[in-house]
């Protein structure tokens, strides 16, 4: 049975709200600037494994995560699946470059657990970022914490031993690390599901008979 239209809204304009307390850790928006954003919001719903966007997609939304867990991640012509990322509750899933340059994404977005998103699109967002200071700050602030992010990850994979990168990753993820397979985890440090296998029997986190 489909929600009633109250309750929908009502649902709605309480995700809003939460989803304003968790922004405004990061930046104070004034009531103007952030009915403007209210106002444009969608909410968004999906199941575990469903894509959010795939590879060869033009990305033209901006998803504000309310709960759930999803992956970002390469895939190469011989079917072979590389994560690039996780994105959790109270983060923010999207395409940059395909956004800003209207050009098709990269890598595809999956669900590893039912999620619940408030989306925007990005022209919305740009268009808040040039009336409002407060959407201005919070994009720049995106954009450095991405680029952040991005530089961390590749001097990674150039300076960290595999175990190395292992051990980062409970540190960075450990509040989301036994929610996700271990394969997966193998493909985002770069190594096979064997090899990760061999590291945490090392580490005495799985029992070695």
């Amino acid at each position: 049975m489909a929600d009633h239209p109250e309750a929908t809204y009502s649902r709605m304009n309480k995700q809003i709200q939460t989803l304003k307390h968790n922004l405004s850790k990061i930046v104070q928006f004034s009531d103007q600037a952030w009915l403007a954003a209210a106002q444009e919001f969608q909410l968004i719903n999906y199941t575990a494994n469903e894509h959010i966007f795939k590879a060869g997609e033009t990305v033209d939304h901006v998803y504000f995560i309310l709960k759930g867990l999803a992956r970002y991640y390469y895939l190469t012509q011989e079917g072979k699946e590389f994560n690039k990322s996780f994105s959790t509750t109270g983060q923010i899933l999207g395409s940059i470059s395909s956004s800003a340059n209207s050009i098709p994404c990269t890598y595809s977005t999956q669900c590893l657990q039912d999620m619940e998103c408030l989306s925007l699109t990005y022209k919305t967002l740009k268009i808040l970022s040039n009336r409002f200071p407060e959407w201005n700050q919070f994009h720049l602030y995106s954009l450095e914490q991405l680029a952040i992010k991005k530089e961390i990850r590749e001097a990674d994979f150039l300076l960290l031993t595999a175990e190395e990168r292992y051990t980062k990753f409970l540190e960075d993820f450990a509040h989301i690390e036994n929610i996700i397979p271990n394969y997966h985890i193998a493909s985002y440090i770069g190594i096979t599901e064997v090899a990760l296998s061999r590291i945490r029997k090392s580490m005495g986190l799985i029992n070695p008979g």
